[in-house]
């Protein structure tokens, strides 16, 4: 495997082109040793280093939607069907920029297994794009965010009353915990601000917190009721990545080596991108 490339550098993340990348813009932010998601400052450093991968990857190769994949105390093993290689014990954000003239999409990328994937930017040109990108980067560092979608509370479905009346679970500091209309596993369920929000972009840095202490209830209730034992969670940022609830939303899933099935095989095979059986 291919060494990962260090594009960028904030005061407690970097910007990395991981050493097996996915897609022309799959990029990873990981965080620096020693460094505690639960503070403030890595926080509001995470938001400010997302911003500038959005950007960066919006004027350097025209992505106007974004992927963004993660685990929770979870390593994938065996096929690793639906989630990036994990290549650093540090935690790690990965983001999949999509543009209009993709090459492949991310997701049919992530269906097959770990072992079956190609990088799609060949050797010769990966140099190239590192540079690219990280030129990108550099010049978009601290820029505002990207226009969001134009949707109101009133138009948005994670607002809608009857979400804490019938999804609801529980909800603290800004963030709620609801189960999804169509769980695709038992062990699945969203985690969204109860602000309007439309992009992880415009969240503030105590929400990030608040996702934190959030995700740590969740992993500890599927412990308790699926003997799960890490979470595989993922979001859509934007219409062109997938996102349909004008409202920022994470896909959190429970998993365990001794799960029935992998929630990403049972998704894959929802949208249609799961290879025949």
């Amino acid at each position: 495997m291919t060494e990962h490339a260090v594009l960028a550098e904030s005061a407690y993340w970097q910007i990395l082109r991981p050493g097996h990348a996915l897609t022309d813009g799959h990029v990873a932010l990981r965080l620096n040793d020693g460094a505690s998601l639960d503070e403030d400052g890595v926080a509001a450093d995470l938001l400010r280093t997302y911003r500038t991968v959005r950007s960066g990857l919006r004027s350097g190769l025209g992505c106007d939607g974004f992927g963004v994949s993660f685990a929770w105390t979870w390593v994938p093993y065996g096929d690793g069907i639906g989630e990036p290689r994990t290549e650093w014990p540090q935690p790690a954000v990965h983001i999949f920029g999509r543009a209009p003239n993709e090459r492949v999409k991310p997701v049919r990328m992530m269906a097959l297994p770990v072992h079956e994937r190609r990088a799609v930017t060949p050797e010769s040109g990966r140099e190239h794009l590192d540079r690219r990108l990280a030129d990108a980067f550099a010049t978009d560092a601290g820029r505002s965010p990207l226009p969001e979608l134009g949707a109101s509370p009133a138009d948005c479905d994670g607002c809608r009353p009857e979400v804490a009346r019938d999804q609801e679970l529980w909800r603290a500091d800004g963030v709620r915990v609801i189960r999804p209309r169509v769980p695709q596993t038992e062990a699945n369920v969203l985690v969204l601000p109860t602000r309007h929000v439309v992009s992880p972009a415009s969240l503030l840095p105590a929400e990030i917190v608040s996702y934190v202490s959030r995700l740590r209830e969740v992993r500890a209730y599927f412990a308790d009721r699926f003997a799960a034992t890490g979470l595989s969670c993922f979001l859509n940022d934007g219409a062109r990545a997938g996102q349909e609830t004008p409202h920022v939303h994470v896909h959190v899933f429970g998993r365990s080596v001794d799960e029935p099935r992998n929630p990403f095989e049972v998704l894959a095979r929802r949208i249609g991108v799961a290879r025949p059986s």
